[in-house]
């Protein structure tokens, strides 16, 4: 007889050893896709860009995380000036911020007046120039057209 005791014993917690490892496996599940849901509903704000004195260009609205300014047709937004380099300066939303950062520009990349050598956080209406092109940052704008 207790041979047979300790035979229901040993099902009983090889069961519950089983149903503790499923749980585990459930609860990590469980937390995986909210942590994927909620990062998938983490999207920037609505960036948009103007150029500065020049009404044939209008202005252009970014969803997108990460932004290239520059001269070649393959940035997201192309500027057609000789004094602006062919990938010039990036806008990348991070740390639930828009960033201004000059990509080793031939002419430099200028926040509100001042020189980029790093990183900076732009806010709406700042005015970055690149080479001899000046945009306007409008942010948060919703409703605008979309375009990225």
């Amino acid at each position: 007889m207790s041979a047979v005791v300790l035979l229901a014993v040993r099902i009983i917690l090889a069961i519950l050893l089983y149903a503790f490892l499923g749980l585990i496996v459930y609860t990590q599940l469980r937390d995986l896709k909210q942590q994927s849901a909620l990062l998938a509903a983490r999207q920037p704000p609505p960036l948009g860009l103007c150029v500065v004195g020049d009404e044939r260009t209008p202005a252009r609205f970014f969803t997108r995380p990460a932004i290239i300014l520059g001269r070649e047709e393959a940035c997201d937004f192309q500027l057609d000036d000789p004094t602006v380099s062919s990938q010039h300066a990036r806008l990348s939303f991070r740390q639930q911020q828009w960033w201004l950062e000059d990509l080793a520009s031939t002419n430099g990349t200028y926040l509100n007046g001042e020189a980029v050598s790093a990183p900076v956080v732009i806010t709406h209406g700042d005015e970055l120039r690149l080479g001899h092109k000046a945009l306007r940052v409008e942010m948060g704008l919703v409703g605008q057209p979309q375009a990225g």
